[in-house]
């Protein structure tokens, strides 16, 4: 296995001393990707945000996208100054910092960027088509599906394949968020390209009882 593996396994099992000794190892590393997956983020996606500094103090770098899927405000807001246009770009992987923040739940990021003319609408340049309100809604986020709709995203915003987020909370059994989304105006009769309805999406019988 190769070093590079090695740490990216390491923070897969968020083993932080694991993960010094391959870095004193072999320095390198620290700038490596792993499926086009940065250190700090491959972190926070594994469920494991405290290595971040740990692996900031050893050289990790850390870019806006990183600092959005954390929750660093602080760092977010430096880069931002720095170039404003950071508020819309896109990673090598087609997500916005935007759509970090709205998939981690990270609130006061998200409130930053949209400050700073981040686009609530904005649509993942991959084959995902995601929008950042179907990133929130995935991830469970309800107070950041409030605050995008209120910045001007579209309750009925699709991702690939038709998918609202009404879906997706659908899909996730999440009685809470179809219940917040209907009451934004989210369609419950709109269809996926599959020709399905939220309703298809459900095995919860109190989100099917919402849903006509």
């Amino acid at each position: 296995m190769s070093s590079t593996d090695e740490f990216f396994s390491a923070i897969s099992a968020g083993d932080a001393n694991e993960l010094a000794r391959i870095l004193q190892q072999d320095p390198t590393v620290a700038g490596s990707t792993h499926d086009g997956m940065r250190p700090v983020r491959a972190a926070a996606l594994a469920g494991h945000p405290e290595l971040a500094e740990p692996l900031r103090r050893q050289g990790v770098p850390t870019d806006i996208f990183d600092a959005s899927a954390i929750g660093d405000v602080d760092t977010v807001r430096d880069l931002l100054d720095a170039d404003p246009d950071q508020a819309n770009a896109h990673d090598t992987d087609g997500f916005t910092a935007l759509h970090q923040a709205a998939w981690f739940g990270r609130l006061k990021v998200a409130e930053l960027l949209l400050a700073r003319g981040a686009d609530p609408r904005a649509v993942a340049d991959n084959d995902t088509g995601l929008r950042p309100i179907n990133s929130a809604a995935a991830g469970g986020h309800p107070t950041i599906v409030h605050l995008l709709l209120d910045r001007g995203a579209d309750v009925d915003d699709a991702q690939a394949g038709g998918i609202t987020a009404l879906h997706v909370a659908a899909g996730r059994n999440d009685v809470a968020m179809v219940t917040l989304l209907l009451g934004r105006g989210a369609d419950p009769s709109l269809v996926s390209a599959s020709g399905r309805a939220a309703a298809d999406y459900t095995v919860d019988s109190e989100v099917a009882a919402l849903l006509p």
